[in-house]
C-alpha cells in the first residue's frame, strides 16, 4: 500500500503541474489521507459497512472477513482515517429530492445527448451484480445502454486507479482531485460540455473547495447541474464561490454527521440567451392573457 500511495501522489502532482495548481500544506495533508482511504477501500467489497475502530473486535472481524489477512487487519488500526467501503451511489442527490435518472432523461430528451461526470466514483457500482437495479453510474450506463459511447458519455474521477477495463462510454480519470478537476479538460472533456456533475463525498474532504467549484462551473453546460456536499463551516465560502462562477442555488439540505450540507447548483445560461428566454416567456404570457 505504501508504494501504491507514493505512486498515486506522484501522478496527482503531475496532474497539478499540468494545470498550474499548487495545494497548500493543509490541502496536501488531507489529500494524502484521501489516497490512503482510496487504497484501503479497494481492498473491500462495494458497500460494506465498516465498524468504528474503537469497536475493536467487530472492526477486526469485518476487516479479516473482507481482506482475508490478519496482518492487514491489525495494521489498519494504525492508519490515518477510517476504512470505508465504496460502491458509488446517488443517495446524496436523492436526499435533496433529485433523481439523477430523471435528470439524465430530461437532458437526453431535450438535446439528444448526455455527458455526466462524477467526482470520486470509487467502484462506481461497477462491481455490483449486473442484474441489480443500481442507483449509480453502472445503473445509469445500463439505463442508456443503446446510446452509451455514442450519444451518452459517463466520466468519473478517483484519487487512485480503480479500474482497468470499463464498458465503452464509461471513462475513469484516475489521480484527479476535486480541486484539480480541470485536468479532465486535457483528457477529452471540453469546457461547457458536462450536463451533470455529482460528488457523493469527495468534495466534502476537499481543502480547496473554491478551486473545485471554479473548475466544475467551467465544465458545466448552460443550465447544467452540480450536486455535492460540504461541511457546515464552509457555507459562506461555497455560496460566494458559486455566485462568482455563475451558479445559482436550487436546493440544499443539512444532514447529520459527516454528510454535512448537500447542495444543488444550476449553471446560469449566457446573458444573451437568458434575455431571449425572458422575452419569450413574457410574450407567451401576453398571448395567454389575450381574449379569445
Amino acid at each position: 500500500m505504501f508504494i501504491a500511495a507514493a505512486q498515486a501522489r506522484r501522478s496527482i502532482l503531475r496532474n497539478f503541474r499540468t494545470i498550474g495548481y499548487r495545494p497548500n500544506a493543509a490541502a496536501w495533508r488531507a489529500l494524502k489521507m484521501g489516497i490512503k482511504r482510496d487504497l484501503q477501500a479497494q481492498s473491500l467489497r462495494p458497500n460494506i459497512p465498516i465498524p468504528r475502530r474503537r469497536e475493536v473486535l467487530r472492526y477486526l472481524s469485518t476487516l479479516y472477513r473482507e481482506t482475508g489477512s490478519i496482518r492487514s487487519s491489525l495494521i489498519s488500526l494504525c492508519h490515518d482515517g477510517a476504512w470505508t467501503s465504496s460502491g458509488g451511489s446517488f443517495r446524496l442527490a436523492e436526499e435533496i429530492g433529485v433523481d439523477l435518472f430523471d435528470e439524465a432523461d430530461r437532458v437526453f430528451s431535450r438535446q439528444g445527448r448526455l455527458c455526466y461526470l462524477e467526482i470520486g466514483g470509487g467502484w462506481a457500482g461497477l462491481k455490483t451484480p449486473a442484474g441489480t437495479h443500481a442507483r449509480d453510474i453502472a445503473g445509469l450506463g445500463r439505463h442508456f445502454e443503446r446510446d452509451l459511447g455514442r450519444r451518452v458519455l459517463l466520466h468519473f474521477t478517483n484519487l487512485t486507479q480503480w479500474h482497468t477495463d470499463l464498458p465503452n462510454g464509461i471513462v475513469e480519470h484516475p489521480f484527479v482531485t476535486a480541486a484539480g478537476l480541470s485536468v479532465v479538460e486535457r483528457q477529452g472533456v471540453p469546457q461547457g460540455s458536462v450536463d451533470i456533475i455529482y460528488s457523493q463525498a469527495a468534495a466534502y474532504f476537499e481543502a480547496d473547495l473554491h478551486f473545485f467549484i471554479k473548475s466544475a462551473a467551467a465544465l458545466l453546460s448552460p443550465e447544467g447541474l452540480l450536486i455535492f456536499n460540504h461541511p457546515e463551516s464552509r457555507v459562506e465560502l461555497v455560496s460566494k464561490c458559486a455566485k462568482s462562477n455563475g451558479l445559482t442555488a436550487r436546493r440544499h439540505r443539512h444532514l447529520a454527521g459527516m454528510n454535512g450540507i448537500v447542495v444543488a447548483f444550476e449553471k446560469e445560461p449566457p446573458k444573451a440567451e437568458k434575455i431571449l428566454n425572458q422575452r419569450g416567456q413574457k410574450t407567451s404570457a401576453q398571448l395567454e392573457s389575450m381574449p379569445a
